[in-house]
């Protein structure tokens, strides 16, 4: 049987389509079969490494990723929100003013200490926990910690013009649509910071064209200057400046005021959008994976990465403490039903009395603990991924539609122009019969009434740019951007890489392939013969065998 198999082994060497191998089987020349033999380990040497590192560069999972334009898609204008970064500057609630807040707050803060002395519970707080108080009173103390305590009914401006003055809408071929633009287009929002803020939905507009909508101009009115005394904070989430606070987010998303960007009355700013489709690919391509969620299962809010992560903490943070913070993105349908941590009119009046204090100890350890949670959340401490894991939780969106906004501003509005502005948006609307706006542009309703036009009487003209600022918001490009995650190696790559390699350095092919099963066949089929073979000849002994006894 070895004679057998040896020689199947040899025909098969030598017919192999394998290069070298037939040769190697073929030579009777030493030297010859010593050449073919270096050759194949060396080429068998060598295409293993390669093929070891072709293998482990394919299970690494690389990606690559193509920009481009999708011609001939038309571009989406986004959803845009506008906030007066100075709530009050034309009004103030006239139940609750921030100086009475104020007074209130230091109220309780006094009844808080003097309770836990009283009580004995001082000895229990440490260094580290009358810190975070101090913290939590230093966090009310504030524009934010005011709003949080007002009503959520929208606050009536006693400004003229009010906050959005005028708007228009143009085309792409960058001229006026036909369709007219106001503050009807906008729709109020509450807000934690600005108290009132005003989004345009792209796709609430009815319009025969909003699907090419190009630009959008507004001139907005952030009123006089505010010289209520209010206290200083430093924060990344909301701003003391003078102005408006923006957003340009993706139709259908809330606005994340946090990443926006705020412009200074008296400028005129030209801010241009870059829209960009992305595409992700899934694990295992990308280690966190992604989702084709498109919304929020319990809101008609569209899905994203930073809002679900928000939505998430606030979640277990509602879940934990009973109340929601002021740091993070509030859902809409959860502004009414759960109070804010640190909303002490919710559990009392600020009014305080001694049956008060216990409620204001648990609120003020209500407010210190999500502050502290929230705190871990957003540098991603221990505490705050034993709790929850909600960037795990919250996957990035296999399909998303981003904007990229480019700010440039300028001094607005010349002299030269101040005074017709002043006619066609304070006189011809009437703003002249309010008394406290006809005190501040007394200048130019002079100058209107005198007809006056000359140099000095312009240079006069300097209360305009303290309210009034111009945003064009242009998209960028004609046709949308896109960045799609493509792997670097396909199924069809692969088999091409390999394969090139097998053939290259050994001419392995499918065909080779066919033979190496060819040879088991018949290797097996002559083991298989052979076996026969000595079953025949065991029974014919035996039966030779069996015949000679009985003669016996």
């Amino acid at each position: 049987m070895i004679n057998a198999l040896k020689l199947e082994i040899q025909k098969y060497g030598e017919n192999t389509s394998i290069r070298g191998l037939s040769k190697l089987f073929k030579s009777n020349d030493k030297f010859l079969k010593l050449l073919w033999l270096i050759l194949l380990l060396g080429s068998s040497t060598y295409m293993t490494m390669r093929l070891d590192k072709l293998f482990s560069d394919y299970y690494s999972y690389p990606v690559t990723t193509e920009y481009g334009e999708n011609i001939g898609q038309n571009i989406l204008f986004p959803d845009i929100t506008l906030c007066n970064i100075d709530p009050f500057a034309t009004s103030q609630s006239k139940e609750f003013s921030l100086d009475n807040y104020l007074a209130a707050l230091n109220s309780i803060q006094d009844r808080f200490y003097e309770y836990i002395k009283k009580t004995g519970l001082i000895y229990i707080f440490d260094a580290n926990s009358a810190a975070y108080i101090n913290n939590t009173f230093n966090e009310m103390n504030s524009v934010t910690g005011y709003i949080i305590n007002l009503n959520k009914e929208m606050l009536k401006s006693n400004d003229c013009p009010n906050f959005i003055v005028d708007c228009s809408f143009f085309a792409t071929n960058w001229f006026k649509t036909k369709e007219t633009c106001s503050i009807f287009n906008f729709t109020k929002r509450w807000n934690v910071n600005y108290h009132t803020c005003y989004t345009l939905k792209s796709g609430d507009l009815n319009f025969s064209h909003s699907n090419i909508i190009r630009g959008l101009d507004v001139l907005l009115n952030v009123g006089p200057p505010n010289f209520i005394q209010i206290p200083f904070k430093s924060a990344l989430t909301s701003s003391q400046a003078r102005g408006v606070q923006v957003s340009v987010h993706s139709p259908g998303t809330p606005p994340d005021l946090k990443r926006g960007f705020n412009v200074a009355p008296g400028t005129e700013n030209i801010v241009e959008i870059v829209q960009t489709e992305r595409n992700r690919l899934k694990t295992p391509y990308n280690k966190l994976g992604c989702t084709r969620k498109s919304h929020f299962y319990n809101s008609s809010d569209k899905y994203t990465h930073d809002l679900c992560t928000e939505y998430c903490q606030q979640e277990y943070t509602k879940n934990v403490f009973g109340c929601i913070t002021h740091q993070l993105t509030v859902p809409e349908n959860e502004f009414d039903n759960i109070p804010f941590c640190g909303n002490f009119c919710y559990y009392f009046d600020m009014n305080i009395n001694v049956s008060a204090i216990e409620l204001i100890k648990n609120t003020v350890l209500k407010l210190t603990n999500s502050l502290i949670v929230n705190k871990d959340f957003r540098g991603m401490g221990s505490n705050a991924t034993k709790t929850v894991n909600c960037v795990n939780n919250c996957l990035m969106p296999c399909h998303e539609m981003s904007y990229q906004s480019f700010l440039t501003s300028a001094s607005w509005p010349q002299s030269s122009v101040q005074l017709d502005l002043f006619e066609k948006f304070f006189i011809n609307r009437g703003c002249m019969y309010n008394p406290r706006v006809r005190a501040r542009y007394v200048n130019y309703y002079e100058q209107i009434l005198a007809n006056k036009r000359d140099r000095t009487s312009l240079l006069n003209l300097t209360v305009m740019p303290e309210s009034l600022l111009k945003i064009k918001f242009v998209m960028k490009q004609n046709f949308p951007y896109f960045q799609t995650d493509k792997p670097v190696y396909t199924d069809d790559m692969m088999i091409g890489a390999v394969g090139g390699m097998l053939s290259l350095w050994l001419g392995i092919t499918v065909a080779s392939g066919v033979e190496v099963i060819e040879l088991v066949y018949l290797l097996f089929k002559r083991c298989w013969e052979h076996k026969k073979l000595n079953t025949y000849k065991f029974y014919m002994n035996t039966v030779v065998d069996n015949k000679t006894g009985s003669l016996n």
